[in-house]
């Protein structure tokens, strides 16, 4: 009974102690349940309720948590720092990802058919070929641009109303391609001119005959095949039917324009040109056209006839038709005073129209007796004037001016001796 009475005491005063630690203990936890900052970077433990208004980083080296009190001097540098991460918390440290969250996560994630939007397989060669045979994996050649170009002309001429935007595109597009040598030669083999330039030319609508007229001086100009063929298609005779019978005057240039381009540095067209009466055709012209196209006229003879004195090479073993004489014979030398006497009524300044003028007096040297000399003297006096009053710039080329007027009247001069 005593024994009884003894083993109750013990085993009471036993709870009573550790009734006691463990109340310590929970005190103690409660005390390690709030994190006192510093001024220092001090760790967070587990479970610690951090107050707002601090700073926080997350120690690489360690990768534990900590946090210190913000001084403004240290804000910077704890930005720069290459050692710490430092993440700026609003009330707490973020807590872990919650576990039960993301294992419902993951069941959602794996409802879902990962291959549902994916292709079965991949595809073979032969099915990417076959997706991609519309598509130009290679620049098309000239020739092949050359070719389209002219399906697509021969569908629109086969329709019974013809798209002049059609036809006009397709002419500027072979135009952009035509000065090459190479594309002119394709062109004149797949008998472009015949099928294209020359029944354009007969058009009623007045772009589309100039543009193709522009596309015949392209093709021509420096492509000595193109010119034989013109030569030999019957080209030259075509361009002065143009410019015999044709009233616009903007197609007539154009045509002068194909018809230079022609004649330059080619003989044989020069002496067929002259041969069956382009020379009188000008002549005609020169009656009744505007200054600017006669300017165009005696800047083309004029070159002609520069070409054949200095070219001699090129042309001795041609036998040539006498241009000069021809010139003189249609009374070009009064045609020349007569447009120098107009080009200063028009406009004295008009510099590049008078110099063409004066070349083409000094050009042809049977004429030399046949100028007036009195406009001379005074384009001589006028620019005298001008030049010197108004001190304008370019004087080299004034100079030139000048020395073309006085050897002018110099020849004259002698001439009347």
């Amino acid at each position: 009974m005593a024994v009884t009475k003894n083993f109750s005491v013990c085993l009471f005063i036993f709870f009573i102690c550790v009734g006691s630690s463990l109340t310590n203990q929970e005190k103690k936890n409660d005390d390690s349940e709030e994190f006192v900052p510093s001024n220092e970077w001090k760790e967070i433990q587990p479970g610690q309720k951090v107050p707002s208004g601090l700073h926080y980083r997350i120690n690489l080296s360690t990768g534990k948590k900590e946090a210190k009190i913000i001084e403004e001097e240290d804000d910077n540098d704890e930005k720069t720092s290459r050692n710490f991460v430092i993440q700026e918390f609003s009330d707490e440290v973020k807590s872990p990802v919650d576990v039960n969250e993301m294992e419902e996560f993951l069941k959602e994630v794996n409802k879902k058919d990962p291959g549902k939007d994916m292709p079965k397989k991949f595809r073979t060669l032969d099915e990417i070929k076959k997706d991609l045979k519309d598509v130009q994996l290679h620049p098309k050649t000239d020739v092949e641009i050359l070719k389209e170009l002219f399906e697509i002309f021969d569908e629109e001429e086969k329709k019974k109303n013809p798209d002049d935007n059609v036809i006009l595109n397709i002419i500027k597009d072979i135009k952009h391609i035509g000065h090459q040598i190479d594309n002119g030669n394709e062109f004149y083999k797949m008998d472009g001119f015949r099928k294209i330039i020359y029944k354009k030319l007969n058009s009623t609508n007045p772009v589309v005959k100039q543009e193709t007229l522009i596309l015949f001086a392209t093709l021509a100009q420096n492509n000595p095949t193109v010119k034989i063929h013109i030569l030999e298609s019957g080209g030259i005779t075509t361009l002065l039917r143009i410019l015999n019978l044709e009233k616009n005057e903007n197609i007539k240039k154009s045509a002068l324009t194909a018809l230079s381009c022609t004649l330059r540095t080619f003989p044989y067209a020069q002496n067929q040109f002259f041969t069956i009466g382009g020379l009188k055709i000008f002549t005609e012209l020169f009656k009744s056209e505007s200054v600017k196209l006669k300017l165009k006229i005696v800047t083309l003879l004029s070159d002609l006839i520069v070409e054949r004195q200095k070219n001699t090479d090129h042309f001795e073993n041609h036998e040539l038709v006498d241009i000069e004489s021809e010139f003189y014979q249609l009374g070009w030398c009064q045609y020349l005073s007569e447009l120098l006497s107009d080009l200063m009524i028009i406009d004295l300044s008009d510099f590049d129209s008078i110099e063409k003028c004066l070349v083409a007096m000094k050009t042809v040297s049977k004429c030399k007796h046949s100028f007036n000399k009195k406009d001379l003297l005074n384009l001589q006096h006028q620019y005298q004037v001008l030049f010197t009053r108004n001190n304008i710039e370019g004087e080299n080329y004034y100079k030139y001016l000048m020395e073309l007027i006085v050897e002018i009247l110099n020849e004259t001069s002698k001439d009347e001796l």
